[in-house]
This record gives C-alpha cells, structure tokens and sequence, in this order.
C-alpha cells in the first residue's frame, strides 16, 4: 500500500510540473513526420473476481465466504514507439508498437465464527470440517502486461483547437495481453495451521481491435481558456476489439491436521470483448519534447472466476467476470528526425 501512495504522489508531483512548465513556456513550433518514442510510469487499477473458497454451515447446506475482494492499486510502467510510414493514398500513416507491465498485489482476512466451518478439496476428494473459529488469510498477487502494435490512419496535421471534438485517425491493431494471478489461502484455528491452497490462474488475450482518436475542447465547462492559458492540449481515443482468452489453472491444496494433499489442472478458452478509453493531456516543452498525464480506462468482458468443488456432485470448472481497471501515466515524448514546421496556436499533436 505504501508503494501505491508514493505512486499516486509521484504522478501528482509530475501533473503539477506539467502545469508549471505549461504556464512557463509558449512554443510557436513543432516537429513532424520523423520517429516518437515515449516512455513512462504511474499506477495501475485493477478489480478481480472475488474468491469465494472456504464455507459455514453443514456439509449439505452450505454457503461460500468472501475470502478476498480485490480492487487495488499497484505499480506500473510502459513505453512504446510511432514511426511515419509517409501517405497511403490519401492517408497519412504511423506506425505504432508499444507496451506496458503491472503488478498488483493485495491481502484479505476471513473468519468463520460459532458454525461449522468447511473446507473443500478442490478436486472434490476431501471434505474438512473446522474448529468454530477458523481464520483465514488470503494474499494475492497479480501481473497485468501487454503489447500491441497497430496502424493510425490520418490526414494532415491541424494546429487549431476544436469547438468540441476534431477525428484525426482511425486506428487497426493487433495486440496481445495478459493477466497472470498467484493466490495463496491459508487457514489457522488459535495460530495452528488447518490448510493451504495455493493456485496459479493465467489468462492470454490474443486479438484484435479497431478505433479512432483526435482533440477534443471543453470550452464549454469554461475550462478551455484555462487549458490554454497553461498551453495544455488534450486528446481522446477509443478501441475496441474481440480476443480468445486462454486461461490455465493450477491448484495444489493441503490439511494440516490430517495427512492430505492434492493437485488438480484445468483449461479453458472464452471469447472475450475488451474496450479502452484513452484521455491525454499534453504539454510540449520543446521542438521535439512534450510531457503527457495518460490514463487508459478498460472493460474486459471476460475473466477466470473459480466455482470450486462443493463435496458433492458438482466439480471444481473455471467461470468467468466482467471486470474494470485503469492505468495512469506520466509519459516523456521524444521525437526523431522529421522536420520543424510553424505551431502558432498549438504543437503538432503526437502522431
């Protein structure tokens, strides 16, 4: 937690220098055509299904506990290149190849009190019954990465800020991401141990995807003259696309009292549909630098959610969730080669 606030404070440091060189400086030319490469850091977001392992009750009427809600915040990193490929036709095209990498992590304690409590073997073989207090501690861990590379079809470049919103490409891209979790349960009775579980639930997403993006003004919030004041510019894009999820689960389970383990596999493959709203807000620094706060907000329709074994005739399978995230990053924009053209009201928009 304490990596997620230094995090959070270190993109708020860079929005504020943001705003400092903005109001410190008005660049009167840009850079266009040539090669961008940006890197850049922040904080990501990120809502897994919840883990719904240990239980209270009887063994025939049982009900599932909460033994981990996941919605945190975590480190992450990225970076990626655009290069002009010159006009196709009538289109101005770049070509673009970036990437990112996340990793989430977080812990959630669970207490079964005055009932039965049961523990299921996930491969359905053992049944456990537990003190009437069973205390249980779940940690997870999550790495969310992905790369893509795609095309942005475009006109000529346009220095004059929109009344609301300017189209200035439209985007095909192939990408390939993925969401990789180790879960670790552990279950104790006055700090004796009653059982591990520990499961690995790797998802690829392989696909492809459409979109658009340009400039967009909110002028009309009376926030625009502000924005230019600091020689902000901010800009929007949208893309959707369908993927095959491919996910693998690994479970290993173990008590403690009694001499038992077990193992157990599964596979499963999903379609699945994934949109991303990207908003930028820029500041060039210089002829062939800018600075950009970028956030992607992201709907994937399809992630692993385990139904474990309930002890009787229904067997451990992989279902799966809707889910939310969000990754925010200062970037730095440098730009290659290419030629200066006069900017009087904006910077070229990064291409």
């Amino acid at each position: 937690m304490r990596l997620s606030i230094r995090l959070v404070a270190a993109t708020a440091i860079g929005v504020a220098s943001l705003a400092s060189a903005a109001h410190a400086q008005d660049m009167t030319t840009a850079t266009f055509g040539g090669t961008t490469i940006y890197i850049g850091g922040g904080f990501q977001y990120l809502n897994l299904p919840d883990i719904h392992f240990t239980g209270k009750g009887n063994l025939n009427n049982f009900r599932r506990q909460k033994n981990s809600d996941f919605s945190e915040y975590g480190g992450s990193g990225g970076g990626g290149v655009e290069t002009s490929l010159g006009f196709w036709g009538a289109s101005r095209v770049t070509l673009g190849v970036k990437g990112f990498f996340s990793n989430v992590e977080g812990s959630d304690h669970t207490a079964c009190r005055n009932q039965t409590c049961i523990i299921v073997d996930p491969t359905g073989a053992e049944t456990g019954f537990g003190p009437p207090t069973l205390k249980t501690k779940t940690d997870r861990e999550a790495d969310y990465w992905g790369g893509s590379a795609e095309l942005k079809f475009g006109g000529q470049p346009v220095h004059t800020k929109p009344n609301l919103y300017r189209n200035d490409y439209f985007i095909v891209g192939a990408d390939i991401r993925g969401i990789d979790q180790d879960n670790k349960l552990r279950g104790k009775f006055q700090g004796d141990p009653i059982f591990t579980y520990k499961e690995t639930l790797d998802t690829t997403y392989t696909g492809g995807y459409i979109g658009f993006g340009g400039e967009y003004n909110l002028g009309f919030l009376k926030t625009g003259a502000l924005m230019s004041g600091f020689g902000l510019r901010t800009f929007i894009n949208a893309r959707a696309g369908l993927y095959n999820a491919d996910t693998d689960y690994d479970g290993s389970f173990a008590f403690q009292y009694q001499p038992f383990s077990s193992k157990i596999s599964q596979s499963n493959d999903e379609l699945a549909f994934i949109g991303v709203i990207s908003l930028e807000t820029r500041k060039q620094l210089g002829p062939r630098t800018s600075l950009s706060l970028w956030t992607d907000y992201e709907y994937i329709s399809s992630v692993p959610k385990m139904r474990y074994a309930d002890g009787g005739d229904r067997p451990t399978r992989i279902d799966d969730e809707a889910i939310f995230a969000s990754r925010t990053m200062l970037r730095l924009n440098i730009t290659l080669g290419g030629h200066l053209v006069a900017a009087p009201d904006y910077a070229d928009p990064l291409k």
